[in-house]
Formats: C-alpha cells, structure tokens, sequence
C-alpha cells in the first residue's frame, strides 16, 4: 500500500512537471491544454473543427523541447491563442518510464511511426479531422510565442 501511495505521488509529480508550460491531463482534452489522450483531442478537434497539435517530446531528457516549453508554450501568449485555436497532445517519450501511462506507450510509437518523426521535439499540425498532416513544425532557441504562433497559422492556412 504504502509503495502505491509513493508510486501515485511520483507519477502526479511527473505529469505536473512534464511540461514548463503546464500540466498534462492524462485523460480528456481541453482547447489549449495540453493531453496525453490522443482520442479525446481527435474527437474534440473534430467537433469543434478546431486542429491539433501533436508535440512529439522526450519531456525529461531533450534539451530542445524544455527551450520550447520554456520559451513558448509557458508563456500567457501561447496559453490564449492555443485555448482559442489548436487542441495540444503531447506524445512522449521520456526516459522515466512512469511518465507515461502504460495504455499510451504503444499508440505513441505507432503514432511517431505514422507520421515519420525522426527526432525532439517535432510539432506536428493536423486538420480538425485528426489524421490530415497539415505540417511539420520544429525548435528554435529563438523561437517565441509570436514566432511560434506565426508558424502555427501560415501552416494551417496554407491547407
């Protein structure tokens, strides 16, 4: 019992740390916070015709994606346009095995597998349908909200 209690205590500690920017529901989706349930953003992006950003990550081991969670998606800039515009899925791959829920290990890597992503962070943008691959997306150390935002809407535009 008492090792459940650390156990559990561990994993929450992990997914509210996962990301700078904020915590990652394990289950749901919300505009503009981020999740780690791949269908309840698909089904959400769908109904709100709103599309999907699928943040490919090693959350705590890959330098590039703390920069990104750091200087862009923790920022209030981000937070407003995302909760406005995008569903966010964070598809991870960290070293810390107790990161991720067991039930979402496989789908991350056949989802990685799907759509080619070849290293972290890779931001991939989908249509409000959850499979038409919008574009690609990557870091920067001078990325920004605005930057990031910019990026974000000329790729979805584009489409």
């Amino acid at each position: 019992m008492h090792k459940s209690i650390i156990a559990a205590l561990g994993l929450a500690f992990a997914v509210t740390t996962l990301n700078a920017s904020d915590t990652v529901r394990l289950d749901g989706a919300k505009a503009g916070e981020w999740t780690m349930d791949y269908a309840a953003a698909a089904k959400l992006a769908k109904s709100s015709k709103q599309p999907m950003l699928l943040n490919f990550t090693g959350s705590d081991w890959c330098g590039w994606c703390k920069i990104m969670d750091k200087n862009v998606f923790a920022k209030d800039e981000w937070k407003k346009f995302a909760a406005k515009n995008t569903l966010l899925v964070t598809v991870d791959f960290p070293r810390d095995q107790k990161i991720v829920p067991t039930r979402y290990v496989d789908r991350n890597k056949k989802l990685s597998q799907k759509f080619g992503v070849r290293g972290y962070p890779t931001y991939v943008i989908l249509d409000s349908d959850g499979k038409t691959v919008l574009g690609k997306l990557g870091a920067g150390r001078d990325k920004t909200p605005a930057s990031f935002i910019n990026e974000f809407k000329k790729t979805v535009k584009s489409k």
